[in-house]
């Protein structure tokens, strides 16, 4: 048998790969239209709505049930609307395809109105004033509150504070 050959020289390092995008906002995530209306009505399918058209400043997010791939999102409503908490959860809006847009709310109370939610909501964070134009696709995320805790027991009572010293006499 032969003696083993040399080892070759090592190749050379390969060029580095593209940077992939950001990741959109935990929680549960649907996709859906953004529309700039502000009306308190259902938004149709597929569509949401703030009740401001300065967007970072709205009180209220008009939703509808049915999101673009007519995913039905009343169940996940009801568990964010279970929540017993002040705050029962947080919502953000972020462009599909650009997630440094977005705008981000808390959640203080929903309003189920067959088919379509209000939700009461609080602004938090935003990429600007008013980042989404009619008919922009958007993803909307949610995430939940845990429940508010059990009040807790009373605690037992101090000690007594010591007596003062007597004050001295006054003049008269």
């Amino acid at each position: 048998q032969g003696t083993q050959g040399k080892q070759g020289t090592t190749g050379s390092q390969g060029t580095q790969g593209t940077i992939g995008t950001d990741g959109n906002f935990g929680g549960a995530s649907f996709f859906y239209t953004f529309d700039t209306s502000t009306s308190a009505t259902d938004p149709g399918a597929g569509d949401v709505r703030l009740s401001s058209i300065t967007q970072n400043s709205s009180i209220a997010m008009y939703i509808d049930d049915d999101d673009e791939n007519g995913n039905d999102i009343s169940s996940f409503m009801n568990s964010i609307d279970a929540v017993t908490s002040a705050v029962k959860g947080y919502v953000r809006l972020s462009n599909l395809n650009d997630a440094s847009q977005f705008l981000l709310f808390s959640i203080s109370d929903l309003t189920d109105n067959t088919g379509w939610w209000t939700l009461n909501i609080g602004a938090q964070a935003s990429s600007a004033i008013s980042p989404f134009s009619n008919g922009e696709d958007i993803i909307v995320s949610f995430v939940t509150s845990g429940n508010k805790g059990d009040t807790g027991t009373q605690g037992t009572q101090g000690t007594q504070g010591k007596q003062g010293t007597t004050g001295s006499q006054g003049t008269q």
